[in-house]
């Protein structure tokens, strides 16, 4: 064992990725999570008798990282790929989308405004320079392609139920970069997505396992309350068991989050106010078993003044689950008035907007429902986003990041564990020789 110590703040996705590629080469990582689940956005929760992601997740087939990584632990033969298809709930009524055909199909747009919606679907998945995108806003850069009409039918909705006030300001990079991944994740124009048999659990668990194996630590229920940087190298971090120095320290938590732990003098902050700069969305996920399907998709988009819902996810169409599943998902400022609203009044409207899209759902088809909350769940990724992602390393050997990051990807499983090998990888080769 090398005899550097390393602390790692965050055991979601990234975190964990961190520690297991060290570990993996003989350097000694603590890592730190303060909920009693490792996972983030990825943990699990028994959920009518089944462990199922409390936020929902699914793999591409241009997960290279996430699919080289299954290799590596020994779990590449639980991951499944399913064709899937979507949906869109316009006026009333369910129609099929996300094929040449269906958008062809679609009554409520001209045939000029659907060539140009596969047109710029196309544009997107060969456009390689998204750094001009990030100067532009995605619902001005949408609009011009679309015309008003369809941008108002299509996407409007979309923007105004996920990020509020904040819809006309998002980076037209980002949305561009959700549009090309899920473009390139079919097969004869056919989408595919995947899912690991036993959910993200087994992920989770597998990185867990392989860094204790290595010698890695993992301080479970362990909370970060203060971030020293030290003179030379590394930080000393205080948690709810002791105080620590470490050699090198590597926080993966949300970055509104650091403006509370890092202590600094009063010359130095500036830095917090580049990580007060980061703000984010809040979202209040809802859970529900129901004794039917809700659509035969695996997503459906909705376009409805009566729900402030942007969309829903039914996962038992895409993973072998014993009971029909769906993720019915709020997004809102935290501020949001309607983010205090009781638990029930979530899973109220929820199912109200599922027997919309499907009349025949009777009020004896809900079997349960719950509602997760998550504080930071959506990055506001704004014009000119990259140039506001604060220092990955604003002192020697302490670094700071999270899913921005990586922008401008969205967040995803992928995207972390391949963040957090290649941050691994080059920490190596900066601090020691490369094994």
């Amino acid at each position: 064992m090398r005899n550097i110590k390393i602390g790692i703040i965050g055991g979601g996705p990234m975190g964990l990725a961190v520690s297991y590629r060290l570990s993996q080469l003989g350097y000694k990582t603590v890592l730190f999570e303060a909920d009693a689940e490792l996972g983030g956005m990825t943990a699990s929760i028994n959920f009518s008798g089944v462990e199922i992601e409390r936020y929902y997740h699914f793999h591409c087939l241009s997960d290279t990282t996430f699919k080289k990584l299954l290799k590596d632990l020994k779990l590449k033969e639980k991951l499944i790929w399913k064709k899937t298809s979507m949906g869109f709930f316009y006026q009333n009524e369910l129609f099929s989308w996300g094929s040449i055909s269906s958008v062809l199909n679609f009554p409520k747009l001209s045939i000029y405004t659907k060539i140009r919606y596969i047109f710029h679907a196309f544009t997107c998945l060969i456009k390689i320079d998204w750094e001009k995108l990030d100067k532009l806003s995605a619902t001005k850069w949408l609009e011009k392609w679309l015309g008003k009409k369809g941008f108002n039918v299509l996407w409007r909705k979309l923007f105004v139920f996920k990020f509020h006030q904040h819809s006309n300001i998002i980076s037209a990079a980002w949305i561009w970069s959700r549009i090309k991944r899920l473009g390139m994740s079919r097969k004869f124009l056919k989408e595919y997505l995947g899912y690991l048999a036993g959910g993200s659990k087994e992920l989770i668990d597998s990185l867990e396992s392989s860094i204790l194996k290595n010698g890695g630590k993992i301080n479970r229920a362990t909370s970060v309350l203060s971030i020293i940087p030290n003179k030379e190298t590394g930080a000393k971090l205080i948690t709810t068991r002791g105080e620590e120095n470490f050699d090198i320290v590597i926080s993966t938590i949300p970055l509104p989050l650091i403006t509370k732990l890092l202590s600094l003098k009063k010359d130095q902050q500036f830095l917090i106010n580049k990580y007060k700069e980061i703000k984010s969305i809040a979202c209040a996920c809802v859970l529900m078993r129901t004794n039917k399907k809700v659509t035969n998709n695996f997503w459906t988009n909705i376009n409805d003044d009566r729900f402030n819902i942007p969309g829903i996810i039914e996962m038992s169409n895409l993973r072998e689950l014993p009971f029909h599943l769906v993720y019915i998902p709020f997004y809102m400022p935290f501020e949001h008035p309607d983010y205090q609203r009781d638990d029930k009044d979530f899973i109220y409207d929820a199912w109200e907007c599922l027997k919309c899209i499907n009349p025949e759902l009777k009020d004896e088809d809900l079997v349960d429902s719950q509602c997760n909350r998550y504080r930071y769940a959506q990055p506001i990724c704004g014009v000119d986003f990259k140039s506001k992602i604060p220092p990955l390393e604003p002192f020697r050997n302490l670094y700071i990041l999270d899913t921005t990051y990586y922008y401008p990807e969205d967040r995803g499983i992928n995207e972390s564990l391949k963040c957090g090998i290649n941050l691994a990888n080059d920490i190596v080769r900066k601090n020691f020789e490369f094994k």
